[in-house]
């Protein structure tokens, strides 16, 4: 769990269930299907101090934005503001999560309101989520503002397939991670088979870190073919976990973000709990 802004939707578990809930509501279940599916996939998170707050209160504003806020998530998510949830994210805050407070006084004001009537969820386009061959390796060039924020513009990321699995829609979705260097310029195969992997999750976390991730297409579009370049197919690490502890997905529009991560684990240490999976080693 990590958070780059006070926002509700500034860290990765609010986003995650706001997109995976809309992604039910496309596939067009009812609110009921959708609701019992998602409390089954973050199953995880119900009953830890730091993660269900956090699952409720975008939960409940998502069903509040579309007009199918249930009783029992409005009832949590208004129990949870009650008592601050989510104020682990701002423990070492020097503003006190200030911010984060007044995100929480706007979502009770708004789920004490009126909901707009239901709104009609149109199933999306049908794409091809699964584009690669497991163990292909391709380098992606950082090109936008984003990633000249981090220093890391115009240099390359490298990216392997691990595993493919089924999404929302039935279809096969990519399974990736990511190589913690980065290059000048397109590298060969041989250069990184014995890079470290990059976490794609943030040092202060308290689980065990996301080494990979689901990786899809809302538009084919999207999909940034002239800033990725084929390395070729090489062997997955032995003690790569190609199924994180916990499910999350990401998009080829925001892969720009992933930048931050180069950032964040520059000099910064993890540690094998058992064989594929990897926790934050905590420094004083």
């Amino acid at each position: 769990m990590g958070a780059w802004g006070s926002s509700l939707y500034a860290n990765d578990t609010t986003s995650d269930v706001r997109d995976t809930y809309i992604g039910f509501l496309e596939e067009q279940l009812s609110n009921q299907e959708a609701y019992d599916k998602i409390l089954t996939m973050y199953s995880e998170y119900l009953g830890d101090p730091d993660e269900e707050p956090l699952f409720w209160f975008a939960l409940a504003d998502t069903q509040w934005k579309v007009g199918r806020l249930t009783p029992e998530a409005k009832t949590k998510a208004l129990k949870w503001i009650s008592n601050n949830g989510g104020m682990a994210l701002w423990e070492e805050s020097k503003s006190g999560g200030a911010g984060w407070k007044k995100t929480l006084d706007k979502l009770r004001v708004k789920l004490e309101t009126e909901q707009p009537k239901e709104k009609k969820i149109r199933k999306p386009e049908k794409i091809n989520q699964n584009l690669w061959n497991i163990g292909d390796v391709y380098a992606y060039q950082f090109h936008t503002e984003e990633s000249t924020k981090y220093g890391v513009c115009d240099k390359y990321m490298i990216l392997q397939k691990i595993d493919e699995e089924k999404y929302l829609s039935g279809k096969l979705i990519m399974r990736v991670h990511v190589f913690d260097k980065l290059f000048d310029d397109i590298p060969i195969l041989e250069s990184i088979r014995k890079v470290r992997l990059l976490p794609l999750d943030f040092p202060t976390s308290t689980r065990n870190l996301r080494m990979n991730i689901w990786l899809g297409l809302e538009k084919e579009k999207e999909y940034p073919i002239e800033y990725l370049t084929y390395l070729g197919n090489m062997p997955i690490p032995e003690n790569v976990v190609r199924k994180p502890s916990f499910s999350s997905d990401a998009c080829w529009f925001n892969i720009e973000g992933w930048s931050r991560y180069f950032q964040l684990w520059n000099g910064v240490d993890y540690e094998t709990v058992e064989e594929g999976t990897f926790r934050y080693t905590h420094q004083e």
